[in-house]
């Protein structure tokens, strides 16, 4: 989106008569021009009116999608829509979430090769700290991923987990049994640390 510029009683800068006056220093008019609305926000609907997110998208390698509250519905739901725009339009094959190494470990099993009990998974991986993904919409969402990846084995989605501050629990337990393992008598030390 263009940088307008600041609603001031300065000169409008040069062009047709419609976008220098005070349609330009508009705010609400500037959002009325390059807003496109969304025809659903339900995830199992058609694509056709995300084009314009496609065009804006371009040919960038990430896209970044947030949301205002956590655990609402509508965010969700139109995540979803838009991953599925990126992976069938676009080319994405990454989903990543603020999650432990260790719930990308267990998800992308699953997503991958079917592995394990998906809601299972998620009642489990998604607790505390990571509660608010662990909601029906997200699990339709990666439900979708493991049936694309299905479709698709050779050129699958891939499940990250993004969140550098916790490994997750069982990445310390797989240290714990590899130190054990390996060098017995220093098995201890991992562990109390």
């Amino acid at each position: 989106m263009p940088v307008l510029p600041a609603a001031t009683d300065a000169a409008a800068p040069a062009g047709p008569k419609e976008t220098t006056t005070a349609a330009f220093r508009s705010p609400e008019a500037a959002l009325g021009r390059a807003a496109r609305p969304l025809r659903t926000t339900e995830p199992h609907d058609g694509l056709a009116d995300l084009r314009p997110f496609g065009r804006m998208v371009g040919d960038a390698p990430v896209v970044g999608l947030g949301e205002a509250t956590h655990s609402s519905h509508e965010f969700f739901t139109v995540k979803q829509r838009v991953l599925r725009h990126l992976v069938e339009e676009k080319g994405f094959r990454a989903f990543a979430l603020e999650a432990p190494w260790s719930t990308r470990l267990r998800l992308d099993a699953c997503l991958l090769r079917g592995e394990g009990d998906l809601k299972r998974i998620t009642d489990e991986e998604f607790r505390g700290t990571c509660r608010w993904w662990n909601n029906a919409e997200y699990r339709d969402l990666l439900q979708w991923i493991r049936a694309y990846n299905v479709e698709h084995p050779e050129n699958p989605v891939r499940f990250i987990g993004d969140d550098n501050g916790f490994a997750g629990a069982g990445l310390y337990d797989a240290v714990n049994a590899y130190a054990t393992a390996v060098r017995p008598e220093l098995a201890a030390e991992p562990h109390e640390l």
